[in-house]
């Protein structure tokens, strides 16, 4: 079990850059979007449907990003610190335990826990 600080680690980056990230691509999707990236989106998935894209596509894109990325901490590849907000300094590297991938994807996974958008089960 990750210490508390690691948690509170989990919970930041879920909401903060998980929920952020598909409410940011499903504002992309609206077929009213004036964004390039959207227009550009609505141009390769002519047919489709974008709803279907949405709830499918977007959360995956996302949990495999945030998975890349804690797995580059725990392997050391990126070393970062996490300062909770009473400024306890937390290396995420070592006192991750090499799980926060694990954690962040596994059983009871912390983006079941902490994110409020879909989580894709397979």
């Amino acid at each position: 079990m990750p210490a508390p600080h690691i948690e509170l680690f989990a919970q930041r980056l879920c909401e903060l850059v998980r929920d952020q990230a598909i409410r940011n691509c499903n504002a992309r999707l609206d077929t009213n979007t004036r964004s390039p990236i959207g227009k550009h989106w609505h141009v390769a998935v002519q047919g489709a449907d974008p709803k279907r894209i949405s709830d499918v596509i977007l959360p995956d894109c996302v949990d495999e990003a945030i998975f890349c990325l804690l797995n580059a901490i725990d392997d050391a590849g990126l070393r970062l610190r996490f300062v909770t907000a009473e400024g306890v300094e937390v290396d995420l590297t070592n006192d991750g335990l090499g799980e926060l991938a694990g954690w962040y994807a596994g059983d009871d996974s912390w983006r079941e826990r902490f994110s409020k958008e879909r989580v894709n089960k397979y």
